[in-house]
């Protein structure tokens, strides 16, 4: 299907949703500094540095990762035998939940440490 509107509207739909995106991000930080405004903080609470790194939380991340793979590999090995490398599937599971458990640990170790 290669018509002449398909051509335009493509082009017209994305540039409308990137429009879309900016426009509500702009609003929704226009509208949380107003609510502040309001309960009589100011901007500078906003900006108040937090003792969380993302580097930690990176490095939690990949470490996670590294253990779901070395899980999958493991599991993968154990079902499938001889015939190990052929199915992706334990290693996307291990992988997801390994990383999952590794962020949800940042964020309850990190909790109780935010400046406020």
């Amino acid at each position: 299907m290669n018509t002449p509107a398909a051509e335009v509207l493509i082009p017209l739909t994305f540039f409308a949703m990137i429009f879309g995106i900016v426009y509500l991000s702009i609003t929704a930080k226009h509208r949380q500094r107003m609510a502040m405004i309001d309960k009589g903080l100011t901007t500078a609470d906003l900006d108040k540095p937090r003792n969380s790194s993302p580097a930690f939380a990176l490095g939690l991340l990949g470490l996670g990762v590294g253990v779901g793979l070395g899980l999958g590999w493991a599991i993968d090995g154990v079902l499938n035998g001889t015939d190990w490398g052929n199915n992706p599937l334990p290693y996307f599971i291990c992988i997801l939940i390994c990383g999952g458990l590794a962020l949800v640990y940042y964020h309850r170790t990190m909790e109780g440490k935010k400046a406020v």
